[in-house]
C-alpha cells in the first residue's frame, strides 16, 4: 500500500492534468521549487507511475487483451485465407514480451533473500574442499 500526504497527493494529482511543473505550481500557488521538490518524493514518483501505468492503453490488462485480440485476429486471417506470415504473428509476439518486460523494470526489483551456507563438511563438494584445503 502507498501512504503519501495529502498536500503531496494534491500536487501529484494536479501535475497529472496540467503535465507541468510550472502551471501545477500557479494552480496551486506553491512555488515551482516547492513542487518540484514533491514531484521528486519517492512516494509521489511511485504514485504517478502507477497511475500512468493504469490508465489507458498503457494498463497492463487492457494493454494485454487488445494484444490477445490482435494475435487472434491474426491467426484467424491465416485460417480464413489460408496465409498469413509467420513475421506479422511473431512481431506482435515479441512486442507483447518487450512490453511485459519493460513492465517489469518500471516496477522495480522485487525483494528476494538470498541465504549463504558456509558449510562444506559433507557430500561431494565437502570431501574436495577437505582434500584441496587440508586437514
Amino acid at each position: 500500500m502507498l501512504t503519501i500526504l495529502p498536500e503531496n497527493l494534491e500536487v501529484a494529482n494536479s501535475y497529472l492534468e496540467t503535465n507541468s511543473i510550472e502551471e501545477t505550481a500557479i494552480r496551486l500557488r506553491v512555488p515551482q521549487e516547492k513542487v518540484a521538490e514533491i514531484l521528486n518524493k519517492k512516494q509521489v514518483k511511485d504514485y504517478l507511475t502507477q497511475v500512468y501505468l493504469d490508465t489507458g492503453y498503457r494498463n497492463r490488462f487492457t494493454l494485454a487483451r487488445v494484444l490477445d485480440e490482435l494475435i487472434a485476429q491474426k491467426l484467424q486471417e491465416g485460417a480464413d485465407t489460408g496465409f498469413y506470415t509467420k513475421a506479422d504473428l511473431l512481431e506482435l509476439l515479441q512486442f507483447a514480451h518487450k512490453l511485459r518486460l519493460d513492465e517489469a523494470k518500471i516496477q522495480g526489483p522485487t525483494n528476494q533473500t538470498n541465504v549463504q551456507i558456509n558449510e562444506f563438511g559433507q557430500g561431494n563438494y565437502g570431501e574436495l574442499m577437505k582434500k584441496l584445503i587440508g586437514p
